[in-house]
């Protein structure tokens, strides 16, 4: 019985999150071409995913619930891009860093017009900010984890804090991505990246990459 019961809480989980990801690819469309979130009504976000109205009550208690769910998935996203770099930082090749911005923008990019409903909301909504603030120091926390091994490897200023380093950088990525991002075409993508980049590397690396 445990193990059918564990099976089933296993398929309710692996529908949520399926339902979680249509929900966002469906604001994400919506959104694109022009509608606010605070317009979107269950019916036509239910509607445009392609589920019913029930299956969305079933996981939602409300669009609130919703953006906060939401907000966790595209956050997983970015964390899978900044792996790119996170999870090789040892190479210390900035071609890395730059493959995770370049990553990172490209996500803030695809979901601009949820992550600019979701700052929004957040400025009046206190359980969507804390969602936001924690999911961010989230982020910041795994970073502080790859600047401390690279301070016991000798490749990271090791008179740099490395939470309050982390912190720093992420927010910064942020803040550059939700301010700059909205107003310029999708060929100033690279220029960010590449510019994030540089400022990374020069905040933290003591030395040239290693050949």
């Amino acid at each position: 019985m445990p193990s059918v019961t564990r099976k089933a809480q296993a398929n309710r989980q692996e529908r949520r999150e399926r339902i979680e990801r249509q929900l966002l690819d469906a604001t994400d469309r919506l959104m694109a071409a022009g509608a606010s979130f605070t317009e979107l009504s269950v019916d036509r976000l239910a509607t445009e995913a392609g589920i019913s109205r029930a299956s969305f009550y079933i996981y939602f208690e409300d669009k609130g619930h919703l953006l906060r769910r939401l907000t966790g998935q595209v956050f997983a996203d970015l964390t899978d891009a900044a792996g790119t770099w996170w999870n090789v930082a040892d190479r210390r090749d900035p071609a890395d860093v730059l493959a995770a911005m370049t990553a990172i923008v490209a996500t803030y990019r695809h979901h601009q017009p949820l992550l600019v409903a979701l700052n929004e909301m957040a400025a009046y909504d206190p359980q969507v900010g804390t969602t936001y603030n924690e999911i961010l120091s989230g982020i910041a926390e795994r970073m502080a984890a790859v600047i401390e091994q690279g301070q016991r490897d000798g490749a990271i200023r090791r008179s740099l804090s490395a939470a309050t380093t982390a912190s720093t950088l992420t927010w910064m990525v942020e803040r550059a991505c939700q301010q700059n991002l909205p107003s310029r075409p999708a060929s100033y993508d690279r220029e960010l990246a590449a510019t994030l980049t540089e400022i990374a590397w020069a905040a933290l690396y003591l030395e040239p990459p290693i050949a």
